[in-house]
């Protein structure tokens, strides 16, 4: 299966890059042209997408990489959509694949939804929670979920608040 990464350079989601480190994946964390990027998400089978981002797509290099004018492109495609809000995004254009709602990656996120942390737990959450999407890109369809947060485990309200908002729809499902 082609691999495409998306992951617009960020140094507040290097931990992500655990997902594809030593993959044999054409990786895109530069800033592209959008006929460069359509070719490639053409050209692959399935999208890894990956950093900050919104209901309106994942974001990058003061733009959104990501937005609705690649949706007819990834419709067909294994997508794995792991930013802020990312559920909004695959449930308005009916994607499929693996996908995070708001998840909790920096301190000031915790504060504002008031979720309670000690220190050094956003990082560990990070940690662990890169680690344990490593584990689930490459099964089946149906286990992605649950292989997430069968590993994606620790203590604090960080962790609980995260996953709850991690979701997958299955490519036979409509």
């Amino acid at each position: 299966m082609k691999t495409l990464v998306i992951h617009p350079y960020d140094p507040t989601t290097d931990m992500l890059r655990a997902i594809y480190e030593g993959e044999d994946w054409l990786v895109i964390d530069d800033n592209i042209s959008k006929s460069q990027l359509k070719k490639h998400i053409v050209d692959h089978d399935r999208i890894i997408m990956l950093g900050h981002g919104t209901e309106n797509g994942l974001y990058g290099y003061n733009r959104f990489i990501i937005d609705s004018s690649y949706v007819y492109l990834l419709r067909d495609k294994i997508v794995f959509c792991v930013w802020c809000n990312a559920d909004q995004f695959v449930y308005k254009y009916n994607l499929k694949g693996f996908y995070t709602g708001m998840i909790i990656s920096e301190e000031i996120e915790a504060n504002m939804y008031k979720v309670n942390t000690v220190e050094g737990e956003v990082d560990t959450s990070n940690t662990v929670f890169s680690d344990a999407v490593r584990l689930a890109v490459n099964a089946k369809d149906e286990d992605m979920v649950g292989i997430v947060k069968e590993n994606y485990v620790g203590e604090g309200e960080v962790f609980e608040f995260n996953r709850e908002r991690i979701y997958h729809t299955c490519l036979n499902e409509d």
